[in-house]
């Protein structure tokens, strides 16, 4: 049954926008300072430890996500991989490379690689026009976007910009696999993927980084804690509970403004130069979405 959005579900898709896309200009002050797999186990583990706080003032789901963590295990270990390990390593790598703008439109293809990869996670799942169109409209705001990056030091940039694209890849990987937990409660499954994907990421960092030798201001210190409280904790709460109350179509809608949030906050925060190439880049890459969408551009045209 449709559930009609009222004002409190646009301001909670409004702050789910905000938050993540605010995150890439988070960490390109971070990783000024720590590396890449310090970065990613801070946040790791501080989101896990949020979702540990919230997880306290819900026992009856604590204690049913304890009994079905045993079954699942090998798939919260194949989450923990693809949704938190590798991809929160790759962006940041890669945001070492390239501005905070553009890392958030790359990451905006992450339902274009969802759609992509679909049939191959998902039994009876093919593509249809609507989904090859989508695809074929993200390639070429991709296209867009790298093109102008290949001069100069060319190498370097086009690394960065695959490493974030690897980690839009893998986060897919994590949306397409998240339907074999059924329907464990978002934050118990959450923390136990951010604290298995923690775990390695601390002692990789302890043997790799030395981050005890590190010099790091107060800055990246309180950027660090916001990405790990809000972005990689809270967020997610607010995102599944959304998801309750408004369905999961009208939440996709943070899709559309994830890229264009970023790119807003990395050009008038930041300082960043969005040239006019990566103004179409996200017009394509939004329209991409909307391809994607047709139940919801048939429930908008009907207004």
């Amino acid at each position: 049954m449709h559930k009609t959005p009222s004002p409190m579900h646009y301001l909670m898709l409004m702050a789910i926008a905000l938050i993540w896309g605010a995150q890439f200009i988070f960490n390109q002050i971070v990783i000024h300072e720590l590396p890449p797999l310090t970065l990613a186990a801070g946040r790791a583990a501080i989101g896990a430890l949020t979702l540990a706080g919230i997880g306290l003032f819900m026992p009856d789901e604590r204690r049913h996500a304890a009994v079905a963590a045993r079954r699942l295990l090998p798939t919260y270990l194949l989450l923990a991989f693809f949704e938190a390990l590798l991809p929160l390593f790759l962006l940041g790598w890669g945001q070492a490379r390239v501005e905070s703008s553009v890392a958030s439109i790359l990451m905006g293809t992450i339902p274009i690689f969802t759609i992509l990869l679909a049939p191959a996670f998902v039994q009876g799942k093919h593509w249809s026009l609507s989904s090859i169109t989508s695809v074929a409209a993200g390639f070429v705001g991709i296209v867009i976007l790298v093109a102008p990056g290949l001069s100069g030091n060319w190498a370097d940039n086009l690394l960065g910009e695959l490493a974030v694209l690897g980690s839009a890849a893998s986060v897919s990987v994590s949306l397409l696999m998240f339907n074999r937990l059924g329907n464990l409660s978002p934050v118990i499954t959450v923390r136990n993927i951010l604290a298995l994907a923690a775990l390695p990421l601390i002692v990789l960092a302890l043997i790799i980084d030395r981050p005890w030798q590190l010099h790091v201001s107060h800055q990246t210190l309180l950027s660090l804690l916001i990405l790990g409280v809000f972005c990689a904790g809270i967020v997610y709460l607010m995102f599944a509970r959304l998801i309750q109350m408004a369905g999961s179509v009208f939440t996709s809608l943070t899709n559309y403004l994830v890229p264009l949030v970023g790119v807003l906050i990395g050009a008038f925060i930041g300082g960043e130069r969005v040239g006019l190439h990566a103004w179409i880049a996200l017009l394509f890459i939004a329209s991409a979405l909307v391809f994607n969408q047709p139940a919801l551009l048939r429930r908008w045209f009907k207004r």
